[in-house]
């Protein structure tokens, strides 16, 4: 996953960052308000992952489509003035069905919190519960792993709706603000939906 260097440098101590308002001063540069004013989220239409991915646009967040692991991923980050960096990952399986999506969530918080630096025995340890977004239900988990040796709050969720593909969402942040993105995650996963 691509991760913001600056931004988590920033928000770790290196400099300041801190989400500001239009029209104040950062690291010396004046924010001008746009002439227009933006929509307060973003829709993707994601054919790849047969998604329809919500994301905020106050201020815009970056998006990319990557296919690094060989499966197609929409990754969404906060920009270089948002705090706390953030950076939320969606991937979906559209071949794929599953009756037992508790399985398919158990197997993949294991094997996510151990691609974030936990130790096997660390990863079965992870507490998963049930959780739903929009219009999936499935298990989430949450633990602090590592990005670039920087301690980082983790959320994985993986769910569907009954008779439709698996859906994995992830969201990290520095450790101890996870709390602060409770409204981005309702707006964001709380929107997300199948293509027709």
């Amino acid at each position: 996953m691509r991760v913001n260097r600056r931004a988590l440098l920033l928000a770790a101590g290196v400099g300041v960052a801190a989400q500001t308002a239009l029209g104040q001063t950062v690291l010396g540069q004046t924010i001008a308000a746009p002439t227009k004013a933006l929509r307060e989220m973003q829709i993707y239409k994601v054919p790849e992952l047969a998604l329809s991915i919500w994301v905020e646009n106050q201020p815009p967040w970056e998006t990319e489509l990557t296919n690094a692991t060989g499966r197609s991923s929409f990754v969404v980050q906060s920009p270089d003035n948002y705090h706390p960096p953030t950076v939320m990952t969606y991937v979906s399986w559209p071949s794929e069905r599953t009756s037992d999506i508790n399985q398919v969530a158990q197997t993949a918080v294991a094997r996510a919190s151990q691609n974030f630096g936990l130790n096997a025995s660390q990863a079965r340890g992870v507490v998963r519960f049930p959780a739903a977004y929009g219009v999936l239900k499935g298990v989430e988990g949450s633990f602090v792993g590592q990005v670039e040796g920087v301690a980082m709050d983790v959320r994985i969720f993986v769910g569907h709706t009954a008779g439709r593909f698996p859906v994995a969402l992830s969201l990290y942040t520095l450790a101890g603000k996870m709390q602060n993105l409770s409204e981005v995650v309702r707006r964001s996963w709380g929107r997300l939906a199948y293509l027709p």
